[in-house]
């Protein structure tokens, strides 16, 4: 019935089938370097830029942008990537056509909305092959974690064919990668992390499974002292080496310790002949601190010196389970952009030759898992994984709305008709209810109204009868009966005028219920002076209470003012109206006499003393509320009834 929804099915369906023919998404590589981090900063807005200076004019083919890994110092995958950002070269200045004065030109402008955070997948930017003397990357608007603003990134790499032009700039050092604002603890961070190498994504591997673990020589104890081992390749002629790389070994017996067997220490060498001396390639220093590479790819770079032989000499060798071993997948020679070492003759000081390991496993296109693929075909596929990968994200989303937009619509009409009907259905029991409520307090009204009329003329009048004839009684015992009568039928009196209020209509359940307390505690506590503390907030708060909270908090305190009365022989009392959280408290507090109270379960009387104490505990429980009791002889009792506000 929707033909977007058609459309975007098609779509998807033609997304998904590009996906089968990229490179999978590695899994996260960790390393002690993890990138650049620029300073923490209070707007989104604040621009912060990287450059990248070649050195002398190069072609570049494009830029690749990595996200730091996640984990450790990173919170999670794209932690730090720009939210907006332009990649800009300068060009030499014979290639200038379409730059501005400086030979500025902009390669990739995200500055107008926000880019998707890439997570742990590459954004390659093509650069056409131009030659380019800089790179700068401006962060426009930055991420924001935590209420502080940042930028950061894993690694820059700049491709020219199949090589990174990184290593020559990791190289020379950090001169080479300038950038308005740098923080953090090598070797975690620094600007010479963006060309070091080490990337959450690790070495370019294939899909084909390795036939073997990769080179790797024979494990001496490290009790008998470090062992110095070597390994050299024969190249078959002289020539000139671009550069050197290095692919770490990782067993799956040792999946736990990426880069297995990795040197600690090691240089390298180029002979043009076994009798010559060489010239030496020291290893990368990132700006002289060293960190282990883990699975990343080390490259060394040779800057077209000549050579037939490259050896590896360890100088401190990794030590696994108290045995030095030097391990690597592979050992690639580039030069003229292919890889001359591919299947060439080795030598080494000694080497194990079982349990997959071998001498030519060392120049065979594997690393320990996979095939060994090129840069750019891996790093562009998958670069774009991430970009079909987000819009079928958006797909996915946008094809959520329309859904429930058709939903919507397609159950209006349904849902008018059951609303009409459960309308009518409502109102009739509306009125139902109505009618029944308006009846109830009529009944309310009436019996209110009997009560007052009735029953409290009559109990006025025996209290009337017996004070006349308590003045006409002709001894105290007689007069102490009438006294009797005539008290009880004054407090029942009280009683049922206290129930009829809360009972009567028009203001049942809404009236003052701190004003009723107040007038029962003056009329209760009439010959004692008391003191009487709250404020509108709290007589809001009490007034709020639904009417079986409210019928049970007056009898509770008319009940702890009858105690004061019978058995207290108190001189003052304080009664306070509070509110706490979702609570309100009556607190009274007289200066009596006391009694020793000990908490006793509901139901049973409180000491055995007859107050009736375990009714105020009992009635405050059946509403979730507490009735608190401190009270020591001769030192007086406080007593404080609480009910939850529901």
């Amino acid at each position: 019935m929707s033909p977007e929804l058609a459309r975007m099915e098609r779509e998807r369906v033609d997304l998904e089938q590009q996906l089968p023919g990229l490179p999978t998404a590695p899994a996260v590589h960790p390393s002690e370097r993890i990138g650049w981090h620029s300073l923490y900063l209070g707007a989104p807005e604040a621009e912060q830029w990287v450059d990248l200076r070649l050195g002398r004019p190069q072609a570049v083919d494009a830029v690749v942008l990595i996200a730091p890994p996640p984990g450790g110092a990173t919170t999670k995958a794209g932690y730090g990537f720009p939210k907006r950002f332009r990649v800009e070269a300068t060009l030499a200045d014979d290639e200038q056509d379409g730059a501005d004065n400086d030979g500025l030109v902009v390669l990739a402008d995200y500055t107008q909305q926000d880019f998707p955070n890439p997570g742990n997948l590459p954004v390659w930017i093509p650069v056409g092959g131009r030659v380019v003397k800089e790179l700068r990357i401006t962060a426009t608007r930055l991420y924001t974690e935590g209420g502080r603003s940042f930028v950061a990134l894993g690694e820059v790499m700049v491709m020219q064919g199949k090589r990174n032009l990184g290593p020559e700039l990791e190289a020379v050092g950090p001169d080479r990668v300038k950038a308005r604002s740098s923080q953090g603890t090598r070797p975690d961070w620094g600007r010479i992390n963006l060309v070091d190498g080490h990337t959450v994504l690790g070495p370019p591997l294939g899909h084909r499974a390795s036939p073997a673990l990769g080179f790797r020589s024979k494990p001496a104890s490290e009790s008998l002292g470090l062992t110095r081992p070597w390994v050299m390749v024969d190249l078959g002629e002289v020539v000139p080496v671009d550069e050197v790389r290095l692919f770490p070994a990782h067993p799956p017996a040792f999946a736990h310790s990426p880069g297995y067997g990795f040197p600690v220490r090691y240089h390298l060498e180029l002979r043009l002949d076994q009798t010559e001396l060489p010239e030496y390639l020291a290893p990368p220093q990132s700006g002289s601190y060293t960190a282990p590479p883990g699975d990343n790819v080390v490259t060394l770079v040779g800057d077209g010196r000549r050579a037939r032989f490259v050896r590896l000499n360890v100088d401190e060798p990794h030590v696994s389970n108290g045995s030095a071993v030097f391990a690597l997948a592979e050992l690639q020679v580039w030069s003229g952009g292919q890889n001359v070492a591919l299947g060439r003759p080795v030598t080494s000081s000694d080497s194990t030759e079982a349990e997959g390991w071998e001498k030519g496993a060392l120049v065979d296109g594997y690393a320990s898992v996979a095939d060994i693929v090129d840069w750019p075909d891996w790093l562009e596929g998958l670069s774009k994984r991430r970009e079909l990968e987000q819009q079928l994200a958006a797909l996915a989303v946008l094809r959520g709305s329309i859904v429930q937009r058709w939903q919507r619509a397609g159950l209006l009409i349904l849902g008018g008709l059951a609303a009409a009907a459960v309308m009518a259905m409502v109102g009739w029991n509306l009125r139902q209810r109505q009618l029944r409520r308006s009846e109830m307090e009529a009944l309310r009204e009436r019996i209110s109204q009997d009560l007052h009329d009735e029953i409290g003329s009559s109990l006025g009048s025996i209290a009337l009868i017996s004070q006349d004839a308590l003045a006409m009684a002709p001894d105290d015992d007689l007069r102490r009966e009438l006294q009797e009568i005539r008290d009880t039928a004054q407090q029942t009196l009280d009683s049922m005028r206290d129930i009829v209020r809360l009972a009567q209509s028009g203001v049942y359940g809404q009236g003052d219920l701190t004003a009723h307390l107040r007038e029962i505690a003056d009329r209760m506590l009439r010959g004692i002076p008391h003191e009487w503390t709250s404020d509108p907030t709290v007589d809001r708060a009490f007034n709020a209470l639904p009417m079986n909270q409210r019928r049970d908090l007056v009898l509770m305190f008319k009940e702890t003012l009858h105690n004061i009365m019978r058995h207290a022989r108190a001189t003052r009392v304080q009664i306070h109206l509070t509110r706490e959280s979702a609570m309100v408290e009556v607190s009274v507090q007289d200066n009596g006499c006391g009694f020793a109270f000990t908490a006793q379960k509901p139901g049973s009387s409180a000491n055995g003393s007859g107050m009736g104490l375990s009714n105020l505990q009992r009635r405050a429980a059946k509403h979730g509320g507490r009735t608190l009791i401190d009270s020591t002889p001769g030192q007086g009792t406080h007593i404080r009834l609480r009910l939850p506000l529901s």
